[in-house]
């Protein structure tokens, strides 16, 4: 039985193993691979081919211009929904991205699509691709279906490595990097990747990543052991193509500093476990065609997904936690306590300089697809915290390193944990348009009575606050707005009910029935240091803002070999995805109770329904959502400048060194010397 999908990637990572075509007599590259497929199942081989080859493969795939052009209007549906496409077109001068108008660029698209101008699907998909990932928005995403067939994986993993954590890091593959302290001689730094300077190189690979700071766009190039409860990202970008998708290149010849010169081959993997197509056409019939309009199976819509802070039921079917528990990450010493997925752990630091520190261990708050996720995590930092208090412990750090969001009640409930005597702020709004608008009448109209209440309420539509917590909306009117924001029509400014939302399953202590653990903060802000590694994300920037107002100081590691500052929070600073389905699903139990209710008039149940996407999607995808909210600092009072825009350097830096890359806990002790220590940070970055 062949293996899962993160299982193939490493397979591929460390043993590429591509049949070489034995029957040149098949024609078409699609055909080829299903030849090769079919051999290396049989030969109980893990089945990789080569990258170019997959990738005219991908190239075969026809274009259908009507269907084009439906797919981008339908997207259209969903991006009036994305809460700073407004903004994004004209960014603040702070902003280190460019503009972008997805507006005018899905006109575009769509035009072209129309006039045929598309050689093939999957031309047409990367314009769209492109064109999303230039908002560095990582909560809006978008995997069109020729990108479903396969992941590119390349054979080299590189790592960014500094001699001391302060001088300017050099670039290794990680198999040289791992003899540098044994045998320095034998390796060399690569200073050209096929004959662009190797810097120059890599930041161009790093503009396929969707992180909002180029720092951590930069990070998200190398190999990062601290990206454990996602190994399908481990590998980094340049090895494991922007998430795995076409790298733009075949091969890469790689130039040493000592004049030696290596290759490396960039080879396929397939998504699903199962490659048997004729040619790119049944390969377009299968993965894009909807389901309605083809008779062979649907692709799984599987993929690695950015990090999601959401309050709405966007995250996976619970699943029941293994029976057995993962074995520890690499890199980390033996942790005091771990919840069975490595999802956290904390430690009780003994070394020399570190008697009195204790580390918790937080690299997702993605915990909901777990069973029981959310109170199994909260357990264990409450259990963690009690020890490292009773342990004599006047120190905490927090690592927040490769932590890609998740569950917004557990950040909310960690920050309640480390300050019970504080109330969590969360300012955000939404675009103010007429879906929503419909919506949220149709919320108000019943309130609690309404039969799609618990559902408006996971999704933060209904039952809403301001961001003091202290009063609650009582209307629509009062809620909407609209007010005009950066030129912008965005509601007013509000928060998630925490009465409301917090549970037994989703525990936030001290509101609705959870009881706060302790009265008072286990440990004073002056006493606890986060660190991150840029890529903090979604509901990780809300948790760590909250923490900076209360006075804690944040560290970061790596980035662009240069001196000066770098953000921590350099992922997107949304405060609330919203997946396509969820949206559609929404919507259709709306129009459904309105019919029967009349809570909308006819004239508004067509305008809904003309705003709102198709019930089936003119092209299959594997994954669509959008930023619903923005968020807002607690110092913005008017609450005008989205977070995202924002820019907020860490109090400190360091870059990473042999030691960090290859023991990923050894940034603890570096983080302690230089923030409460004798230590330095990188010239330019101490705040």
């Amino acid at each position: 039985m062949l293996t899962k999908y993160s299982l193939l990637l490493a397979a591929a990572g460390s043993a590429l193993v591509a049949a070489a075509p034995s029957a040149r007599s098949i024609q078409g590259p699609c055909a080829q691979i299903s030849q090769q497929y079919m051999q290396n199942v049989k030969a109980d081989r893990v089945p990789t081919f080569p990258g170019a080859l997959a990738y005219e493969c991908l190239q075969s795939m026809p274009f259908d211009p009507k269907r084009g052009a439906a797919f981008v209007e339908d997207v259209k549906k969903y991006m009036q929904w994305q809460s700073n496409v407004d903004v994004l077109n004209n960014p603040p001068t702070s902003y280190l991205s460019p503009p972008v108008d997805i507006w005018g660029g899905l006109d575009y698209l769509q035009q072209q699509a129309t006039d045929n101008k598309f050689g093939n699907q999957f031309e047409f998909d990367t314009a769209l691709s492109d064109l999303f990932i230039s908002a560095k928005d990582g909560h809006l995403s978008l995997l069109p279906c020729s990108y479903m067939p396969f992941a590119f994986v390349g054979h080299e993993s590189l790592v960014s490595i500094s001699s001391d954590g302060l001088q300017l890091p050099q670039i290794y593959t990680f198999g040289d990097a791992k003899f540098l302290k044994s045998n320095p001689d034998a390796v060399s730094p690569i200073v050209a990747i096929n004959g662009k300077e190797v810097v120059s190189h890599l930041e161009g690979v790093s503009e396929s990543q969707s992180f909002q700071d180029p720092d951590a766009r930069y990070n998200n190039v190398f190999l990062s052991r601290f990206r454990y409860t996602n190994s399908d990202q481990m590998l980094g970008a340049f090895s494991f193509g922007p998430n795995g998708m076409w790298p733009g290149s075949a091969v890469y010849n790689l130039a040493y500093a000592n004049g030696t010169m290596s290759k490396s081959e960039v080879k396929a993997v397939v998504r699903k476990n199962e490659f048997q197509f004729v040619d790119g056409k049944a390969l377009y019939e299968s993965y894009c065609l909807p389901a309605s309009n083809t008779t062979t199976s649907s692709p799984s819509t599987a993929t690695p997904t950015p990090g999601e802070s959401t309050p709405a039921s966007s995250t996976p079917a619970s699943q029941t936690p293994s029976s057995t528990k993962k074995p520890a990450p690499t890199g980390y010493p033996k942790a005091t306590i771990r919840d069975d997925n490595n999802l956290i752990s904390g430690y009780l630091l003994s070394e020399p300089g570190l008697e009195d520190t204790a580390v918790l261990s937080v690299p997702t708050f993605g915990v909901s697809n777990i069973e029981g996720g959310n109170k199994v995590v909260s357990d264990v930092a409450i259990e963690f915290i009690q020890k490292a208090v009773d342990a004599g412990k006047k120190k905490m750090i927090i690592d927040l390193s490769a932590n890609p969001g998740g569950d917004i009640n557990y950040a909310f409930d960690l920050f309640r944990l480390f300050f019970p005597n504080k109330s969590p702020y969360w300012s955000t709004r939404f675009r103010a348009h007429e879906a929503v608008r419909l919506i949220e009448k149709v919320g108000y109209s019943q309130g609690p009575q309404n039969l799609i209440f618990a559902s408006l309420v996971k999704v933060g539509f209904y039952g809403l606050k301001t961001p003091s917590q202290d009063y609650t909306f009582k209307s629509l009117e009062e809620l909407y707005g609209p007010h005009n924001v950066l030129g912008a029509n965005m509601s007013t400014a509000n928060s998630l009910n925490l009465e409301l939302i917090s549970s037994e399953e989703k525990p936030i202590h001290g509101y609705g029935d959870i009881k706060s653990k302790w009265m008072t903060p286990p440990f004073a802000p002056e006493d606890i240091l986060i660190i991150t590694d840029g890529a903090c994300s979604s509901s990780c920037p809300t948790f760590t803002e909250m923490m900076k107002y209360e006075g804690v100081k944040i560290i970061s590691f790596g980035g662009r070999p240069q001196y000066g500052p770098m953000q921590a929070m350099g992922g997107t600073r949304g405060a609330q995805v919203m997946p396509a389905e969820t949206l559609m699903t929404i919507t259709t139990a709306v129009l459904g109770i309105t019919a029967g209710l009349e809570l909308l008039s006819e004239s508004e149940l067509q305008q809904l329904k003309a705003l709102s996407p198709a019930e089936e999607s003119p092209l299959q995808y594997g994954l669509l959502q959008v930023n619903f909210r923005d968020a807002y600092s607690k110092l913005d009072k008017d609450n005008v400048m989205p977070l995202q825009f924002v820019y907020e350097p860490a109090h400190c830096r360091l870059f990473y060194s042999l030691d960090n890359v290859l023991q990923p806990a050894t940034t603890w002790s570096a983080a302690v010397n230089a923030m409460w220590g004798s230590g330095e940070c990188v010239a330019g970055s101490r705040m």
